[in-house]
């Protein structure tokens, strides 16, 4: 081969070469909605408007199987499938019922005015423990427990039992609801550490009042006298082993303690998205070819977003009779005794915010509350005196945070 042609081959590799690496870094062509997600560890350093953009910016992402969405050999519970050699991918990849069902948490939280984090039309309501269920199908045919149709008892399942239909709540004022359920926590865990044994003591806090604990003679824990506690918080294996007594105010059992623990398993659940917070790192579970797929970072950012969101205040509208109404109701609301007790706990609450971070590094955020048109009722708070203030940090080095103690 002459000169000029070898050097023309080795011209024409260079620029293939070339525009294969061009096209390797580029971003054209690919379907990514999140292309940069925070470092483990930049949560504390870079500004707090840019972590709840940031925040923001992955609750309105719309995933998409380039950067992990889906979750081809795992339920919305993080269970491998009952069968796997049927896996969620297209046209299995997303079902209704027993999920993923959405690309984004905004495709349901959206309400009102398209507003992130709000709430959903009943369209976008969720199938609550569809998620168990590999692909709903109801198919008579399938005999295979928790694949499509039969569920763990062995009994066939139609839309009316599989699942239940429940309305995507609107975020805003959450940072205020878990803020509110740290601090009693706190309480009800200090007279619990006040009670000797063979004593009982009433578990009081905000003015609400959870019942009685007491303790036997030897030291157990009597927890029979307790209500309104999930019964996950009630347990105990002896007299070194005392009742968390967390409030878990999310979900309507009231199972999930925090806005960070509910996000870690709505992202699996409805996304497909696994966090390495709950899967661990550099794991791949449910199969996709992705790990890493949300950072223990990005889930204090959503995690914050959602915390920061304004709790509603009342709008009274600029209509003479409306407006008199609503005054009646005021009155009446009032006489009756409710402003009392609400108006008395409403200024009780601590006011220097609460810690978000799942590591020893702390970081604090403030709920941001709406000001009221008049006195502090029930949804209508003013920004000078209902600044909360929660409890101590919590870890979740894993995907379920670790309760106080």
């Amino acid at each position: 081969m002459s000169t000029f042609l070898r050097r023309l081959v080795l011209g024409a590799i260079f620029c293939v070469s070339s525009l294969a690496l061009v096209h390797s870094q580029s971003t054209i062509g690919r379907e990514v909605s999140v292309p940069r997600h925070l470092e483990d560890g930049e949560e504390f350093s870079i500004p707090l408007r840019d972590l709840i953009a940031h925040g923001q910016r992955l609750f309105t992402a719309v995933w998409t199987i380039e950067e992990g969405g889906g979750r081809p050999l795992t339920k919305g519970t993080g269970a491998a499938l009952s069968d796997s050699t049927s896996a969620l991918e297209f046209p299995r990849n997303f079902n209704r019922v027993s999920a993923p069902d959405a690309n984004s948490c905004a495709g349901c939280h959206n309400l009102p005015f398209g507003i992130a984090g709000g709430g959903g039309d009943i369209v976008a309501n969720v199938f609550v423990l569809g998620q168990r269920f590999d692909f709903a199908t109801f198919d008579s045919g399938d005999v295979t427990p928790t694949r499509g149709t039969i569920d763990e008892s062995g009994a066939p399942t139609r839309l009316q039992t599989i699942a239940n239909s429940r309305a995507t709540l609107g975020m805003f004022g959450s940072g205020y609801i878990e803020m509110l359920a740290r601090q009693i926590t706190q309480d009800l865990q200090a007279i619990r550490d006040a009670t000797a044994a063979g004593s009982s003591r009433s578990l009081i806090s905000k003015g609400i009042s959870f019942g009685t604990i007491a303790r036997s003679a030897n030291g157990s824990w009597i927890t029979t006298g307790v209500r309104g506690i999930a019964g996950p918080s009630l347990a105990t294996s002896g007299p070194a082993s005392p009742p968390s007594l967390v409030i878990r105010p999310f979900h309507q059992a009231g199972n999930v303690v925090s806005i960070r623990q509910f996000s870690n398993n709505a992202f699996n659940h409805h996304h497909g998205i696994q966090s390495t917070e709950r899967f661990g790192k550099n794991t791949d579970p449910d199969g996709d070819g992705f790990s890493n797929e949300m950072t223990r970072a990005d889930v204090t950012a959503v995690s914050v977003f959602q915390a920061t969101m304004a709790v509603p205040g009342r709008v009274i509208p600029n209509d003479p009779e409306i407006e008199e109404a609503i005054l009646l109701g005021e009155k009446r609301f009032a006489s009756i005794g409710c402003t009392t007790s609400t108006y008395r706990r409403c200024r009780s609450i601590d006011r220097a915010g609460f810690t978000v971070s799942p590591t020893r590094t702390t970081r604090r955020v403030r709920p941001i509350f709406s000001s009221g048109r008049r006195r502090c009722l029930p949804w209508t708070y003013r920004a000078t005196n209902c600044r909360p203030r929660g409890s101590s940090p919590r870890t979740a080095s894993s995907w379920s945070p670790r309760t106080p103690t």
